[in-house]
């Protein structure tokens, strides 16, 4: 018991850490404007360093997105495994890797999700795919989440429930991947996101939202 205790509140730290670095990163980079992100990218480029500082990305979103696609495709393996076993404590590793990936998916949606401007057709249209399944990989995980919680406090290690649950879960592991493949159609083959390509900055973003629109 204590060992499960110790190793849950590790994972839980350790992502509330990267959340909180994630959320400050994200505040920081909302006071500069779009002559100083230029500037930043031009730096970074020019720069005798290798590694890019947070404030030189045109958008944070690629920096979060990965945490929940290997969250939930990891929750829906060891759900799998829960088939077979009927482990009480990997119930709480389960609801910790589904919880996460939730979090992490809705942070990358919300918070970090980059406003685009100047798209083709066909980019709008990867675009569309890309979001539809970033939506229901939120409200899929978002249900096993509630799913996990409801199984570990009143349905306790039913074979049954477990199998409905693992369907809600493969949905969202299958939700997310299609979400990462349009994803890197959009930036691999549509161009979207390298050095800032068809990405609004803040400044834009701001006058866009005062003007009552945003995309």
């Amino acid at each position: 018991m204590k060992t499960k205790h110790f190793f849950s509140a590790i994972l839980v730290i350790a992502f509330l850490g990267s959340l909180t670095k994630t959320f400050a990163l994200n505040e920081e980079r909302n006071s500069l404007d779009a002559t100083e992100l230029s500037a930043s990218i031009a730096s970074a480029v020019q720069s005798d360093s290798v590694k890019a500082d947070f404030d030189a990305f045109p958008n944070l979103h690629p920096m979060v997105v990965h945490f929940p696609i290997v969250l939930l495709l990891l929750a829906v393996v060891l759900q799998l495994i829960q088939l077979f076993t009927l482990n009480r404590t990997m119930d709480w590793v389960i609801l910790l890797m589904v919880g996460s990936g939730f979090i992490g998916a809705y942070v990358a949606g919300t918070f970090v999700h980059p406003h685009t401007e100047g798209l083709t057709e066909m980019a709008k249209s990867v675009l569309e795919q890309h979001d539809k399944y970033a939506d229901w990989t939120l409200w899929s995980s978002a249900l096993a989440a509630v799913l996990k919680i409801v199984g570990l406090f009143w349905v306790k290690l039913k074979r049954g429930f477990e199998i409905a649950v693992f369907v809600v879960m493969a949905f969202s592991a299958y939700s997310v991947s299609e979400a990462g493949h349009y994803g890197s159609q959009l930036v691999y083959i549509e161009g979207v996101g390298p050095q800032g390509n068809y990405i609004e900055t803040e400044s834009e973003e701001g006058h866009q939202e005062r003007d009552g629109h945003s995309h």
